[in-house]
Protein backbone atom coordinates (compact mmCIF):
# COMPACT_ATOMS: atom_id res chain seq x y z
CA UNK A 1 0.00 0.00 0.00
CA UNK A 2 1.37 3.33 -1.11
CA UNK A 3 1.10 6.72 0.80
CA UNK A 4 -1.60 8.01 -1.69
CA UNK A 5 -3.79 5.29 -0.62
CA UNK A 6 -3.77 5.42 2.96
CA UNK A 7 -6.50 8.69 3.57
CA UNK A 8 -5.52 8.79 6.56
CA UNK A 9 -1.73 9.52 5.92
CA UNK A 10 -2.54 11.96 3.33
CA UNK A 11 -4.88 14.02 6.34
CA UNK A 12 -1.99 14.05 8.30
CA UNK A 13 0.11 15.46 5.72
CA UNK A 14 -2.11 18.28 4.77
CA UNK A 15 -2.56 19.14 8.23
CA UNK A 16 0.96 19.06 8.99
CA UNK A 17 1.65 21.30 5.69
CA UNK A 18 -0.94 23.47 6.19
CA UNK A 19 0.20 24.27 9.82
CA UNK A 20 4.24 24.79 8.42
CA UNK A 21 2.43 27.01 5.95
CA UNK A 22 1.07 29.02 8.50
CA UNK A 23 4.11 29.14 10.26
CA UNK A 24 7.50 29.28 8.00
CA UNK A 25 6.85 27.00 5.06
CA UNK A 26 7.39 29.67 2.33
CA UNK A 27 5.43 27.18 0.11
CA UNK A 28 1.15 27.71 -0.05
CA UNK A 29 -1.11 24.58 1.05
CA UNK A 30 -2.46 24.79 -1.95
CA UNK A 31 0.30 22.88 -3.40
CA UNK A 32 -0.87 20.04 -1.48
CA UNK A 33 -4.67 20.75 -0.89
CA UNK A 34 -5.58 20.93 -4.96
CA UNK A 35 -4.01 17.33 -5.96
CA UNK A 36 -6.21 15.93 -3.05
CA UNK A 37 -8.98 17.23 -3.57
CA UNK A 38 -8.89 15.99 -6.73
CA UNK A 39 -7.90 12.67 -5.64
CA UNK A 40 -10.73 12.70 -3.42
CA UNK A 41 -13.71 15.13 -4.86
CA UNK A 42 -16.29 13.57 -2.18
CA UNK A 43 -14.11 15.20 0.42
CA UNK A 44 -13.15 18.44 -1.08
CA UNK A 45 -14.99 20.54 1.65
CA UNK A 46 -13.22 18.56 4.80
CA UNK A 47 -10.29 18.82 3.18
CA UNK A 48 -10.45 22.36 2.56
CA UNK A 49 -12.01 23.16 6.76
CA UNK A 50 -9.18 20.87 7.58
CA UNK A 51 -6.42 23.11 5.72
CA UNK A 52 -8.03 26.44 7.19
CA UNK A 53 -7.99 24.87 10.84
CA UNK A 54 -3.97 23.89 10.63
CA UNK A 55 -3.16 27.29 8.99
CA UNK A 56 -5.00 29.28 11.62
CA UNK A 57 -3.39 27.50 14.24
CA UNK A 58 0.30 27.64 12.54
CA UNK A 59 -0.26 31.54 11.98
CA UNK A 60 -1.36 32.03 16.09
CA UNK A 61 1.85 30.61 16.36
CA UNK A 62 3.77 32.54 14.60
CA UNK A 63 1.10 35.39 15.96
CA UNK A 64 2.33 34.94 19.55
CA UNK A 65 6.20 34.26 18.71
CA UNK A 66 6.26 37.68 16.90
CA UNK A 67 4.19 38.90 19.89
CA UNK A 68 6.56 37.83 22.69
CA UNK A 69 9.85 37.10 20.44
CA UNK A 70 10.10 39.82 17.93
CA UNK A 71 13.47 40.97 18.52
CA UNK A 72 15.28 37.77 19.48
CA UNK A 73 13.29 34.95 17.81
CA UNK A 74 11.63 36.54 14.46
CA UNK A 75 14.39 39.50 13.05
CA UNK A 76 17.20 37.14 13.21
CA UNK A 77 15.76 34.18 10.93
CA UNK A 78 13.96 37.14 9.08
CA UNK A 79 17.38 38.41 8.31
CA UNK A 80 18.81 35.37 7.61
CA UNK A 81 15.87 34.24 5.11
CA UNK A 82 16.40 38.22 3.36
CA UNK A 83 13.04 39.26 4.37
CA UNK A 84 13.45 42.55 6.35
CA UNK A 85 12.08 44.90 3.64
CA UNK A 86 9.32 42.34 3.09
CA UNK A 87 8.58 42.62 7.00
CA UNK A 88 9.40 46.67 7.13
CA UNK A 89 6.70 46.92 4.14
CA UNK A 90 3.98 44.53 5.96
CA UNK A 91 4.47 46.31 8.97
CA UNK A 92 4.12 49.80 7.71
CA UNK A 93 0.84 48.42 6.20
CA UNK A 94 -0.28 47.28 9.84
CA UNK A 95 0.09 51.01 10.95
CA UNK A 96 -2.27 51.99 7.62
CA UNK A 97 -4.72 49.38 7.80
CA UNK A 98 -4.61 47.36 10.90
CA UNK A 99 -6.10 43.85 11.04
CA UNK A 100 -7.44 44.25 7.49
CA UNK A 101 -3.68 43.52 5.95
CA UNK A 102 -4.36 39.95 7.41
CA UNK A 103 -7.67 39.78 6.16
CA UNK A 104 -6.45 40.83 2.96
CA UNK A 105 -3.43 39.00 2.69
CA UNK A 106 -4.78 35.69 2.91
CA UNK A 107 -6.59 36.33 -0.62
CA UNK A 108 -3.00 37.93 -1.89
CA UNK A 109 0.30 36.33 -3.11
CA UNK A 110 1.44 38.68 0.34
CA UNK A 111 3.35 35.69 2.34
CA UNK A 112 0.51 34.53 5.18
CA UNK A 113 3.48 33.96 7.80
CA UNK A 114 5.05 37.50 6.85
CA UNK A 115 1.58 39.08 7.85
CA UNK A 116 1.16 37.19 11.23
CA UNK A 117 4.03 37.82 12.49
CA UNK A 118 3.87 41.75 11.55
CA UNK A 119 0.11 41.35 13.23
CA UNK A 120 1.83 39.95 16.45
CA UNK A 121 4.45 42.61 16.10
CA UNK A 122 2.33 45.72 15.61
CA UNK A 123 0.17 44.44 18.25
CA UNK A 124 -3.25 43.84 16.54
CA UNK A 125 -5.87 41.93 19.38
CA UNK A 126 -5.68 38.05 19.48
CA UNK A 127 -9.63 38.18 18.97
CA UNK A 128 -9.10 40.23 15.90
CA UNK A 129 -6.24 38.08 14.50
CA UNK A 130 -8.45 34.68 14.87
CA UNK A 131 -11.33 36.23 13.10
CA UNK A 132 -9.27 37.91 10.40
CA UNK A 133 -7.39 35.00 9.73
CA UNK A 134 -9.87 32.58 9.63
CA UNK A 135 -12.03 34.28 7.62
CA UNK A 136 -8.92 35.10 4.50
CA UNK A 137 -7.55 31.28 4.87
CA UNK A 138 -11.52 30.02 4.29
CA UNK A 139 -11.81 31.67 1.56
CA UNK A 140 -9.20 31.22 -0.05
CA UNK A 141 -9.27 27.48 0.30
CA UNK A 142 -12.58 26.56 0.24
CA UNK A 143 -11.92 28.25 -3.37
CA UNK A 144 -9.21 26.31 -4.30
CA UNK A 145 -10.75 23.21 -2.74
CA UNK A 146 -13.95 23.42 -4.90
CA UNK A 147 -12.30 24.65 -8.37
CA UNK A 148 -9.52 21.20 -7.41
CA UNK A 149 -12.66 19.43 -7.09
CA UNK A 150 -15.03 20.78 -10.18
CA UNK A 151 -11.69 20.54 -12.75
CA UNK A 152 -12.27 16.31 -12.58
CA UNK A 153 -10.17 13.75 -10.38
CA UNK A 154 -6.07 13.82 -10.38
CA UNK A 155 -5.58 9.95 -12.24
CA UNK A 156 -4.59 7.73 -9.89
CA UNK A 157 -1.35 6.82 -11.92
CA UNK A 158 -0.10 10.51 -10.88
CA UNK A 159 -0.78 10.37 -7.12
CA UNK A 160 2.72 10.12 -6.38
CA UNK A 161 4.00 13.00 -8.02
CA UNK A 162 2.35 15.01 -5.32
CA UNK A 163 4.43 13.18 -2.83
CA UNK A 164 7.71 13.83 -3.98
CA UNK A 165 6.99 17.43 -4.81
CA UNK A 166 6.05 17.37 -0.83
CA UNK A 167 9.93 15.18 -0.43
CA UNK A 168 11.91 17.84 -2.41
CA UNK A 169 9.99 21.01 -0.59
CA UNK A 170 10.60 19.72 2.68
CA UNK A 171 14.64 18.67 1.84
CA UNK A 172 14.50 22.13 0.75
CA UNK A 173 13.50 23.93 3.88
CA UNK A 174 15.70 21.33 6.10
CA UNK A 175 18.46 22.45 3.86
CA UNK A 176 17.62 26.09 4.33
CA UNK A 177 16.90 25.85 8.07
Amino acid sequence: MTPSNRPGLRRRSLAAFAFLEGVILPVPAELVLAPLCRLEPRHWLSLAWLTVFWSVVGGLLAYLVARWGMDSLVLPLVKQWGYEAELTEVLELYRQWGVWVLAVSGLTPLPYKLATLAAGASGVSWPLFLVAASVSRASRYLLVAWVAKETGRMPRGYAWLGWVILGVLLCALLLVI
